[in-house]
């Protein structure tokens, strides 16, 4: 029985080895040799490196970059080049003001409200329901009509004009006042203030004496809100300035409203 040709077998040179290269163990001509990997994809090395995705994988999605506003000074304010009022000015405005609609209210409306709807003097020694609310009627309401109608017609009311200021925007800087600012600013500064005084007021007199103590500290906390125009920086305002976006300029100055 012939036994098969060894691979390792004698080859024709003598000698016992593996068959050259260019042969199969069994004899046959080998299949060319591939070529050997070629440079990585792009996935794989390259310029990306590796772990990169390929083109058509979406990667995982970037967090969006979270900015923060800076606590620095943005600049100065586009007001501080308008010619601000003096304090001084302001406060003389204020009692012009105050003086014509309380001596016009205690005097026309005041009387003319408590003969209509009458008065008990023995409720709550002479301060009954309605003369309780004729008060704030002639203190705050009035006050308000009186300021808000003015403001939007003019920017500036009688006392204002009889001082020479004028109540403008703090941003567009000098711009008139619109319709709502004018009514907002005039809300705060009778209306907001006065509440807290006769809310406390209204318990002293119908609850407890003890809340009278409360309408002082409102009164007081009212006093603060126009003192506040004094140490305010850069735009001298008021609170009911800071509530509204206003300012007060000195209506004489040269300036281009």
């Amino acid at each position: 029985m012939t036994e098969p040709p060894n691979p390792y077998g004698p080859r024709s040179g003598g000698g016992y080895g593996p068959p050259p290269p260019s042969q199969g163990p069994y004899g046959a001509p080998r299949p060319p040799q591939q070529p050997g990997y070629g440079p990585p994809g792009p996935g794989y090395g390259g310029e990306q490196g590796y772990g990169q995705p390929q083109s058509g994988y979406p990667g995982p999605a970037e967090e969006p970059r979270r900015t923060y506003p800076s606590s620095g000074p943005s600049g100065p304010h586009p007001a501080e080049n308008l010619p601000l009022a003096a304090f001084k000015q302001r406060a003389f405005a204020r009692l012009i003001d105050a003086g014509l609609v309380w001596v016009a209210g205690f005097a026309l409306v005041f009387p003319i409200v408590l003969a209509a709807i009458g008065v008990n003097k023995d409720e709550d020694g002479g301060w009954s329901t309605p003369v309780l609310w004729t008060t704030f009627i002639v203190v705050a309401v009035l006050p308000f009509v009186y300021e808000a109608v003015q403001l939007a017609l003019w920017g500036r009311t009688l006392g204002k004009r009889q001082i020479g200021l004028r109540v403008v925007l703090a941003d567009p800087a000098g711009d008139p006042l619109p319709i709502m600012t004018a009514l907002w600013r005039a809300a705060v500064n009778n209306l907001g203030y006065m509440l807290g005084v006769f809310l406390f007021l209204l318990l002293g007199v119908k609850v407890w004496a003890f809340f009278l103590f409360f309408m002082f500290v409102a009164a007081a906390g009212v006093l603060m809100a126009y003192l506040w125009a004094i140490w305010d920086r850069p735009l001298f305002q008021a609170i009911h300035d800071r509530y509204a976006g206003t300012v007060v300029v000195d209506d004489h100055a040269e300036w281009n409203p």
